[in-house]
């Protein structure tokens, strides 16, 4: 509601009919990507393509400043990792959720007593 306030400047009835819920379904579909509601559904969005770069610049100095400055880069070894993004974060956060989630499923499976090993 509040983006299509900002972004729109209107205010969503609390009853709307089935010609309003088309329209309001529109204007949701095209809300821009600065919007909380994409950000809040495409962790990815959450930053603009400006920081995007400006992430791919410190990976890239950082591994500059490894390659030319250590011994470990001179040899090749222990890369710095870039930086997670928050799509990345967002990704990798799922991923351990759904890992805890079959746990216990998974313990079963492996003939595990509930409670650990």
């Amino acid at each position: 509601m509040a983006d299509f306030r900002q972004f729109y400047g209107i205010d969503l009835p609390l009853e709307a009919g089935d010609e309003d819920c088309r329209r309001w379904a529109m204007l949701w579909h095209a809300l821009p990507r600065e919007s909380r509601t994409a950000r809040r559904q495409s962790p990815a969005l959450e930053w603009s393509e400006g920081e995007y770069m400006l992430n791919q610049v410190v990976y890239y100095l950082n591994l500059l400043a490894w390659r030319q400055c250590t011994k470990d880069g001179q040899k090749g070894r222990r890369a710095p990792q870039p930086p997670k993004t928050p799509g990345e974060r967002a990704d990798a956060e799922r991923r351990r959720a759904n890992a805890e989630a079959a746990r216990g499923e998974i313990d079963r499976i492996l003939g595990i007593p509930e409670g650990g090993a």
